[in-house]
């Protein structure tokens, strides 16, 4: 059977709005992993990343009209959810028999709206390998009944919705064939973000499945409970990606790296007693018990550890069920720093229970915290989050269109009581200045230049900022016409 994994284009200007010249394409990790455990079984498999490629979607209709596979399946998630209803109704217009199939994030948690909405006949919940597999299986096998495949919801011919079972996720995840990279456009290609990478081709590698926290502004399709490669199949693969591939660099996009310190440390020691040059980016949670799993990280080519903060208000911070304290933010914090690594922080403005004043205890914890990278987003509720259904309890929450569920939004979706959109936005454009505009930051950045290209990079940056920091945008004008529209 041939099979179609198709990666949908995006606008980064849509995703990023005005931060799209700091953003990036990064190889597709979800379906080169798919595409990895079906080839095993001998199907014949083609990867179409629009994005590396710059595929339109009149391209990838042409394509598939060209030479129509057996099934196509489509990635979804849900601020792309617009070019999926086109792109999947292109489909079935130029192909009207090819079956399609999707998966991802936003038909894990919307797949009966997804269904009723589009020409999509299947959509694989959460972890796809197994239920993608069967269905193959039945399609080959002319079965017509999918009831018994775990993991899949379906429109029957007579346009009936149906959504069966959970699947049991996988346990053992060194079983899983290494993802098909071969099947990806050259990785030189890819965009890394700017500031975020050291060298590159770089990789996208997710070493576990799963996080056990109960943050109510995140959906985890792969669910609560975490499964991990073992650290031998972890540097395997390392090394794999270096020799084959010429990897230098990998980031790892686990929910949280740290979360068992003692198979970190276990992964560090492999790398160093193999030689490995590649330089890697990690993610950690705020409860760190032992600080030295940093230092074993930075010996072992680390160099930027993402922490998610989210707000300087222990309150927000209890009320977003983040399951730790702003004295361990900190003290995380510092052992990123004293490990000599970079430390990117993520902070989110508009938190259920904002006030001006929370926002202001944030960015002033965001300072104090002397990260190298802190990132202020506005709070977006996304499907499958615990938010997505509450947020009418702590503000206004406007559901109504998917490409309004961007990673940098200009136009707020979610607002607290008492709190606006302008203010959002202006806040948001406050926190980045006076986090990134204070000689502090200035000396941190000069001190950690490791390199020519680190300098060029940061001059980069740091144009493109200036640029998005002063471009005159009259948010309340553009708001007014949408309100006068309306």
């Amino acid at each position: 059977m041939q099979i179609t994994l198709i990666n949908p284009p995006i606008c980064l200007k849509d995703v990023y709005g005005k931060f799209e010249k700091l953003a990036s394409f990064q190889p597709p990790l979800g379906i080169t992993s798919l595409a990895g455990y079906l080839l095993q079984y001998g199907y014949d498999i083609k990867i179409l990343d629009a994005n590396a490629t710059y595929l339109t979607i009149e391209d990838i209709v042409k394509e598939l009209k060209k030479d129509p596979p057996d099934l196509v399946g489509l990635y979804t998630i849900s601020y792309n959810y617009p070019v999926i209803e086109v792109l999947a109704k292109g489909i079935r217009e130029a192909v009207p028999d090819l079956k399609i199939v999707a998966g991802g994030p936003h038909v894990t948690f919307m797949s009966e709206e997804t269904l009723r909405e589009t020409p999509i006949d299947f959509c694989c919940l959460g972890e796809a390998e197994e239920s993608l597999h069967e269905l193959i299986q039945h399609l080959e096998d002319g079965s017509k009944d999918f009831s018994g495949i775990e993991g899949l919801a379906y429109k029957t011919p007579e346009g009936e919705i149906i959504k069966n079972s959970e699947r049991v996720r996988i346990k053992d995840l060194d079983e899983l064939p290494f993802p098909a990279i071969h099947l990806l456009p050259p990785l030189e290609i890819y965009k890394p973000y700017l500031l975020h990478h050291k060298r590159t081709p770089l990789m996208t590698v997710a070493t576990s499945r799963g996080c056990p926290y109960k943050c109510v502004f995140c959906e985890t399709p792969s669910g609560k409970i975490v499964r991990a490669h073992s650290p031998e199949y972890v540097v395997d693969y390392m090394k794999f990606l270096n020799k084959q591939y010429g990897v230098r660099e990998v980031t790892f996009l686990d929910d949280t790296f740290t979360l068992n310190e003692k198979r970190v440390f276990k992964i560090c020691d492999l790398i160093n007693k193999s030689d490995l040059d590649i330089t890697w980016y990690g993610t950690a949670h705020a409860n760190v018990r032992d600080m030295d799993m940093f230092k074993a990280m930075k010996s072992a080519g680390c160099w930027i550890v993402a922490l998610g903060v989210e707000s300087g208000n222990q309150k927000v911070i209890d009320l977003m069920q983040k399951g730790t304290t702003k004295e361990n933010m900190r003290a995380t914090s510092q052992g990123i720093l004293d490990a000599n690594l970079k430390l990117k922080t993520f902070f989110v403005l508009g938190n259920p229970g904002d006030t001006v004043d929370t926002i202001e205890e944030t960015i002033k914890f965001a300072i104090d915290l002397k990260g190298h990278y802190p990132v202020f987003s506005l709070m977006t509720p996304f499907p499958g989050a615990p938010l997505w259904e509450s947020a009418d309890k702590y503000g206004s929450f406007d559901r109504s269109s998917f490409d309004r569920l961007t990673l940098a939004t200009e136009d707020p979706v979610f607002i607290p009581h008492g709190l606006t959109g302008t203010l959002l936005l202006e806040k948001q454009k406050e926190a980045f200045k006076r986090a990134y505009f204070n000689p502090a930051m200035a000396f941190r950045h000069l001190k950690g230049l490791d390199s020519v290209e680190d300098g060029i990079k940061l001059v980069k940056a740091f144009v493109a900022y200036m640029q998005v920091q002063f471009t005159h945008i009259n948010v309340q004008q553009k708001i007014n016409s949408k309100i006068e529209a309306s």
